[in-house]
């Protein structure tokens, strides 16, 4: 069962636990599907939403809804037009997210991770509005990772209570990847 962790419920050495072990989930995974064979051969490293989901889902290197167009309807989380997919050769872990909004309070109270050709199967769902809103907490600690394997279309949606303006709802997210030429 997964459920969402305010971080003033956690202690540093919580937030180092949770970050080690989306990265060992990744890793896990990664020597599983035979992205590697060992776990010398593997780099992890904080995920770019552009480059890492493309611009299908984010148009830029930052992660930001666009316009909240209706209320009590599951919308994308970014900013662009389609949904990404992670590259081949790629593990994304999620972790965490935040919503630093500067509406009081945060419009987005959930947050829903889905996978498949057209998102039909949840990995996850999120309810952080007890923490953003109630406990003005930004992040929020999964209790377990969120794991997408290369090539999975990436569902990345969030809940709006009402139409507004975009919001800065960001995700705490490892990418897993082989050593190679891009990455060293």
């Amino acid at each position: 069962m997964s459920y969402p962790i305010a971080i003033n419920e956690l202690t540093l050495t919580d937030m180092k636990a949770f970050r080690g072990g989306a990265v060992e989930a990744g890793i896990a995974r990664a020597l599983h599907l035979a992205v590697a064979t060992n776990r010398n051969e593997l780099v992890v490293y904080e995920a770019l939403p552009l480059t890492n989901f493309g611009a299908a889902a984010y148009t830029q290197e930052n992660y930001i809804t666009g316009a909240l167009a209706a209320a009590g309807v599951w919308q994308t989380s970014g900013d662009g037009a389609g949904v990404g997919t992670i590259p081949v050769g790629q593990i994304a872990v999620f972790y965490k997210c935040a919503n630093a909004a500067a509406v009081v309070p945060p419009l987005v109270t959930a947050v829903r991770f889905r996978v498949g050709a057209t998102g039909a199967s949840t990995k996850a769902v999120f309810f952080i509005q007890l923490m953003v809103e109630n406990k003005m907490e930004s992040d929020v600690y999964f209790s377990e990772p969120v794991v997408y394997d290369p090539q999975d279309r990436l569902f990345l949606q969030v809940y709006p209570t009402a139409i507004g303006a975009a919001e800065p709802v960001s995700f705490g997210c490892f990418i897993v990847s082989r050593l190679g030429p891009e990455i060293s």
